[in-house]
């Protein structure tokens, strides 16, 4: 019998190019409301949770994206997913920096995940 794959987690984290506070809020709405309209429209998408700061720091980032993926599969899929696309088109303008960060997750460590798959 074929081992199941782990899901993976993806986070993306991006600073933006606002020069206010209202512009930055108004790009991190634009983004937050992309991601939200793909939340059942991408295959082997677990979950899905994005949101923009909200604890003032010089180190902190504007906005993040949290996904978990069924597989390393399905993330990879999503990579060239329409709706991906069109955020990368939405954001590459607004953007200043973004950093990105993937791992998987291991079932015997996460029985609530297991049982959720």
């Amino acid at each position: 019998m074929m081992a199941q794959a782990n899901p993976i987690v993806h986070l993306v984290f991006w600073k933006l190019n606002g020069n206010t506070v209202e512009v930055k809020k108004t790009q991190a709405n634009k983004i937050i409301e992309a991601f939200q309209a793909m939340k059942n429209e991408v295959e082997g998408l677990l979950k899905l949770e994005v949101g923009q700061n909200c604890i003032d720091h010089p180190d902190a980032w504007d906005v993040s994206v949290y996904m978990v993926f069924k597989a390393v599969a399905f993330l990879e899929s999503y990579q060239t997913h329409p709706m991906h696309l069109d955020i990368k088109r939405l954001v590459g303008p607004m953007r200043l920096d973004r950093g990105q960060l993937d791992f998987e997750i291991d079932l015997d460590e996460s029985p609530s995940l297991k049982e959720a798959i």
